[in-house]
């Protein structure tokens, strides 16, 4: 292991563990965040730690949290996470959808009553770990307005996926439905410098490259309309479906009223052994190697999605 990563991770487990988070919870917790570090997804890594403790000393956790499975058949299962950790009850849900698969083939669980379950990238990735391809959906704090409108009614709702190739890197797809982080607007605020075009909107919903309008406004779909509707059914799919809150009515990890976020997340295991039989090594493996050593268009190689995160994971170690 790295020691970056051991470092981080007994961090976490010392900090969360003051605070009265029991050593089995703290554990996933850092691990959770630990591991968005090592690929480079470090708005959601230990960078959040602070806020997580601050959240835990006014009450915003329920730290006894039981996680609950309320309705279930062959296919599928719904969790209720009791207003506790989000990777805690992210990571139980992903457990039981792998395990299922490992049975049926494709299992998917759909949790409500959780907080943010922070970096996506981190519960496919343990999917894939074991050997499934791992999905994961999840709705968050309203940031963006129905196309043509200007309230905020729709989260930056993320989603991630990750396909394991035998004897390779996984293909790894990690995104939210914005064009970019709301986050980022600070950060160009800080440099002095405007917001690119198609970032943002004000607060009556006209296109601005001011940041501080940005911050009071709203943050444009990826893709325009096509965004706009990938968030939208992420939002029914992970929040309406789950029995979570959905549109505006997602709570926000920072407010002081210390209620439950209600965030939904959908997260879906597929054993491809068990859909498809052993000749998946074989075509996965193909299925690369094509895209790798296809025609390029100029000097440089030809990219899979997570080449970023593999990169940032290798330059580490």
């Amino acid at each position: 292991m790295k020691l970056k990563y051991i470092e981080e991770k007994n961090t976490v487990i010392s900090e969360l563990t003051a605070v009265g988070v029991s050593h089995e919870q703290a554990e996933v917790v850092a691990d959770c965040f630990a591991t968005a570090d090592e690929y480079g997804v470090t708005s959601h890594g230990i960078n959040m730690l602070q806020a997580h403790v601050d959240k835990v000393k006014r009450g915003g956790y329920n730290l006894s949290a039981s996680l609950v499975i309320v309705r279930e058949t062959a296919a599928f299962a719904v969790v209720d996470g009791d207003n506790g950790f989000g990777p805690v009850s992210a990571t139980y849900c992903m457990k039981m959808a792998v395990e299922r698969a490992k049975e049926v083939g494709v299992f998917q669980v759909f949790s409500k009553n959780n907080n943010t379950v922070g970096p996506a990238i981190y519960y496919p990735l343990k999917a894939a770990e074991e050997g499934c391809i791992g999905i994961l959906f999840s709705n968050s704090p309203a940031q963006m307005a129905p196309f043509g409108g200007k309230e905020k009614l729709l989260g930056t709702n993320p989603f991630s996926a990750v396909i394991p190739v035998p004897g390779d890197d996984p293909i790894i797809i990690d995104m939210a439905t914005s064009v970019v982080a709301k986050s980022k607007f600070k950060q160009y605020k800080e440099a002095g410098k405007p917001l690119p075009d198609g970032w943002a909107l004000d607060e009556n919903g006209k296109p601005t490259n001011d940041p501080d309008e940005g911050m009071k406004g709203l943050v444009l779909p990826m893709a325009g309309f096509k965004g706009y509707g990938i968030a939208m059914l992420i939002d029914l799919i992970s929040g309406l479906v789950s029995g979570a809150a959905y549109l505006n009515n997602v709570g926000r990890f920072y407010s002081a009223d210390n209620k439950d976020m209600n965030v939904g997340f959908c997260c879906i295991a597929i054993d491809p052994k068990v859909v498809m039989g052993e000749e998946y090594d074989t075509a996965m493996s193909e299925y690369v190697q094509i895209v790798r050593n296809s025609e390029r268009s100029g000097d440089g190689p030809i990219c899979m999605p997570g080449d970023d995160r593999l990169a940032f994971y290798k330059k580490e170690e």
